[in-house]
């Protein structure tokens, strides 16, 4: 074979090179020229109008899973109205499936609406059942469906919309099977408006949802999801996502978006993201209105009964790995804020816990939400969950802000919130007389469960099983055993008080090394700013809290806002064998008063967290330092556990904590403090000492310019 001379092989390289890198180039411009824009209606085929109703499209497609099977990177999915009247909407009621799109690290493809004028309409809760609620005593099954959806290790809703249905076929692998509960073997398959189906790719950007239960967007092994801008009314989720380790899932994003879940409080023709919002009884509120949810229903009904669609959050995660950014959204009349769980992890001790074994809900960003009329927590993390912030956002009227009971991992910030309250739920007030109607039951006798019970709210529907549970029947396991609600939980004066910091202890049943706390990393919660008929924690223990430059004005007689029946302790006489009973430990539980005051500081409460043995765990102890408390601190505690040494009781100096206005009032005791929080060397949180003009406390700082956090690349939010 003769090869040609050294230089013509040197031209015919060069010949080739360049004609590689133009093709590249020709290829990249190709890339970049297929990305498209695809106007959509409901029904397809006529002109598509803008929001003020000019025609934007001679012929359009309908939106349809058909019509988004061809999607690539960059294209822009553009929901048009279908009518050029500027006040009518286009109701888009077809479920669409985005499955398999996009490529990892390439620009998303934009599902975008025009906010109001777009509506994906879904099915009511009884819809999504099948079965109505039976009238009599007895379990009811619907049809054929009692084996319809094959999820038995489903132990939540979020479990049940999340998990992949059986497909009747031998086990194979997981990457195999579908992974949402699509077609004949999901009972909720359609139990959302918009499914994405293991994709890397989609923002969701200025539509609005209307009674899409379970779930507005869906998102099973799928990454890089945003949902953006947009107004979702009802809903069980606003986004409801899941990964596995098969099918990581990271890099989720909810900003900007209005969550309103019960909207029996709001008058609907006037609901709008932006708000202000119309209330019912005629009120106009930027911090929403009260409902059935906060006013009539027991918290063990939302929790665990009839009413347990509710027990949803705008943003439920189920082992997403991060990370999950959400920020700038308002949670309107619902029952959680944000949900993430991490449920592959649920079988291991707690010793085997680490950022290796449970690589879910590491990098969590929740910053500048309102939360308001929430009726259990606005954040909650279970099972495990690192580096979390959770700061500049603003709670009014809810339950317990922040749990974290039987969550490992850590560490978790805390600071730059406000929160406060003008309400209770489940009550009747005397200045409430036009909202919705206070709880009431109608209880009936069940001597299986030595309790009463009330037929139409401590009834569960079984979504597993697609049945209603008998009265007062929480779950019926395979082999026949019937687990019964607590009487107790369901009554309406059942969880009234609530608190800051929700911690738990184990329960009496658990296994030895199972109770998880936030054992890698502290609590840290610093210059918060509330108003407070709660107390800061209870029902539990501290447990590896660093509690600093809190500013605290609990809602005594005298106090802005205070009114008796509102500010009044709950329960009014304290109970050990109430507040205890389930728990190691619970015989030790107490109530602790500040130096002043009716209202406890810490109740139902314990210094030190313990193990499932009932022993001391003293290496999770906590630090109290440096707040400032209109009560003062438990003299008990500061005796016996040296908390509190450099605390300061008086006023904080609020301007109108009532009104959720926690500026500082010239010559404010909270306007300095000795402690200013910075890092350490191991980039660990302390709390330094200063002089009283370098650091204050509370959310404020004299200036009026609302916490910023430490001066740390660490603390800088997300672009």
């Amino acid at each position: 074979m003769t090869h040609p001379p050294a230089r013509l092989r040197a031209l015919l390289d060069g010949h080739r090179a360049r004609r590689l890198l133009a093709a590249g180039l020709l290829c990249l411009g190709t890339q970049a020229a297929v990305a498209r824009t695809i106007y959509v209606t409901p029904a397809g085929s006529g002109p598509g109008y803008d929001a003020d109703g000019r025609m934007i499209a001679p012929q359009t497609q309908a939106f349809s899973t058909e019509a988004m099977r061809g999607l690539r990177p960059g294209d822009v999915v553009q929901l048009l109205a279908d009518s050029p009247d500027p006040t009518v909407a286009a109701l888009y009621a077809r479920r669409i499936v985005l499955s398999g799109l996009g490529v990892r690290d390439a620009p998303p493809i934009l599902i975008r609406g025009l906010g109001g004028r777009t509506r994906l309409v879904g099915r009511t809760v009884d819809e999504v059942r099948g079965c109505p609620m039976p009238e009599d005593d007895v379990e009811q099954a619907c049809g054929g469906l009692a084996t319809a959806l094959a999820a038995p290790q489903a132990s939540d809703l979020l479990g049940a919309l999340t998990t992949p249905a059986s497909t009747g076929e031998p086990e194979r692998s997981r990457r195999s099977r579908l992974a949402i509960p699509i077609g004949r073997s999901g009972r909720l398959a359609e139990a959302a408006c918009l499914d994405i189906d293991r994709s890397d790719g989609v923002t969701i950007e200025d539509l609005t949802f209307d009674g899409c239960w379970l779930a507005a967007v869906r998102a099973i092994g799928s990454r890089r999801v945003t949902l953006h801008r947009s107004l979702v009314i009802g809903s069980s989720y606003g986004l409801a996502a899941r990964g596995s380790r098969e099918r990581p899932v990271d890099s989720l994003v909810v900003e900007d978006v209005t969550w309103v879940q019960d909207a029996s409080g709001y008058d609907a023709a006037a609901l709008t993201r932006a708000g202000p919002f119309r209330c019912v009884d005629g009120r106009v509120s930027p911090l929403g209105c009260p409902g059935l949810l906060w006013r009539s229903i027991p918290w063990g009904v939302g929790h665990h009964g009839a009413y347990d669609h509710f027990n949803g959050a705008l943003l439920g995660g189920t082992d997403v790995r991060g990370p999950i950014i959400f920020r700038r959204n308002t949670v309107l009349s619902a029952y959680n804020g944000v949900r993430l769980k991490a449920s592959a992890c649920d079988d291991r001790k707690a010793s085997d816990l680490s950022p290796e074994t449970c690589p879910y809900n590491r990098d969590v960003w929740i910053y500048d939400n309102l939360f308001a009329y929430v009726r259990d927590n606005p954040v909650e993390l279970e099972t495990w969950a690192t580096d979390v912030r959770i700061y500049r956002n603003r709670i009014v009227n809810a339950h317990a802000w922040f749990s974290f009971d039987d969550m490992g991992g850590g560490p978790i910030y805390v600071y730059g919130n406000r929160g406060w309250f003008d309400d209770v739920p489940a009550i009747a007030l005397p200045d409430h007389s036009s909202f919705p109607p206070p709880c009431t039951r109608h209880p009936v006798e069940k001597p299986a469960a030595n309790g009463a019970f009330d037929p139409k709210l401590d009834r569960r529907y079984d979504y597993a099983r697609a049945r209603w549970l008998p009265v007062g029947v929480e779950s019926i396991g395979p082999a026949g055993d019937v687990s019964w609600m607590d009487p107790r939980d369901q009554t309406c004066e059942a969880s009234l008080q609530g608190r800051v910091v929700k911690l738990a202890l184990p329960p009496l049943d658990g296994q030895p090394g199972t109770y998880r706390y936030a054992e890698r990393g502290a609590i840290y919660l610093f210059n918060n700013s509330w108003y407070l008929r709660s107390p800061v924690t209870g029902i539990g223990p501290a447990a590896n809290l660093r509690h600093w430059n809190n500013a605290l004005l609990f809602c005594e007689d005298g106090v802005p806002g205070y009114k008796r029946e509102l500010c009044r302790p709950r329960p009014g006489r304290f109970d050990v064998s109430t507040c205890g009973r389930g728990v190691v430990g619970g015989d030790g539980l107490a109530r602790y008063l500040g130096e002043t005051g009716t209202l406890p500081f810490f109740d139902c409460f314990r210094w030190l967290p313990v193990d499932e043995s009932g022993r001391d765990l003293p290496a999770l102890a906590s630090v109290f330092d440096y707040d400032v408390s209109s009560n003062g601190f438990p003299v008990a505690l500061k005796h016996a556990r040296g908390i509190e040494p450099h605390g300061r009781a008086g006023d904080p100096g609020f301007a109108a904590p009532e009104r959720g206005d926690f500026r500082l009032i010239p010559g404010a005791l909270a306007a300095n403090s000795g402690c200013a929080v910075t890092e350490d060397s191991e980039q660990d949180l302390v709390c330094a000492e200063t002089s009283g003009s370098q650091a204050f406390a509370g959310a404020f700082g004299p200036d009026g310019q609302l916490y910023a956090g430490p001066a740390s690349a660490r603390f800088r939010p997300p672009e």
